[in-house]
């Protein structure tokens, strides 16, 4: 049953210092509520990371891959893969599986020398974007992005955007809910906000 949960919506913004990545909570099997406090956010590397949308299964197991190909990687050159190369190396691992293909879509984030983010079909189609929504609820969000988002907002105001984007998205969406987890990842590297920092966010609004 593990495998057919899915329904979501994730939110990823590249803002003037930092990549401000949020998702819902919920995991839905049709009309089912599965799980209230399912984990969408990844940490991949210090300064990479992702959002999942998709069939829990198949995300576990192509985030423990990234994961191991990340350290592979840092072990055999001594540097960190940046984060277009994993949004290259995700897509020529889901695109080998066209043929059965992994119900899985991801947004690849990260901080290089500047903030950036990938947003990756199930079949390894990559576009870059600076404000990205993937799920069941992304057509809700995607009209707080469209109408919210502007180029050189801090992470603050990229985390305002975000959260508003995801609680349109809970109002409408069926599959979405259940509270908000947030990520920012800058120069410092990748950090979750509490729940504290998130309802704090909230209020100044």
């Amino acid at each position: 049953m593990e495998d057919i949960k899915k329904g979501t919506t994730t939110v990823a913004i590249v803002c003037k210092d930092a990549v401000v990545l949020a998702t819902d909570r919920r995991a839905s099997m049709g009309y089912l509520v599965a799980h209230k406090n399912v984990k969408k956010v990844y940490k991949i590397d210090d300064y990479i990371g992702a959002t999942v949308a998709g069939s829990v299964g198949d995300i576990q197991s192509l985030i423990g891959s990234l994961r191991a190909e990340v350290n592979l990687y840092k072990m055999k050159n001594g540097a960190k893969m940046s984060t277009r190369s994993l949004a290259t190396l995700t897509s020529h691992i889901l695109h080998g599986q066209r043929y059965y293909p992994l119900i899985a879509w991801l947004v690849v984030a990260g901080f290089d020398e500047k903030p950036i983010a990938y947003s990756i079909d199930p079949i390894g189609g990559v576009n870059e974007d600076k404000a990205i929504s993937t799920g069941s609820g992304s057509l809700v969000a995607y009209g707080v992005l469209e109408s919210m988002y502007r180029d050189g907002m801090s992470w603050e105001e990229g985390a305002s955007v975000a959260i508003k984007a995801i609680n349109a998205a809970i109002e409408r969406d069926l599959a979405t809910g259940n509270g908000i987890t947030m990520a920012v990842i800058d120069k410092d590297g990748y950090r979750e906000l509490s729940d504290e920092e998130i309802i704090g966010i909230m209020n100044q609004n």
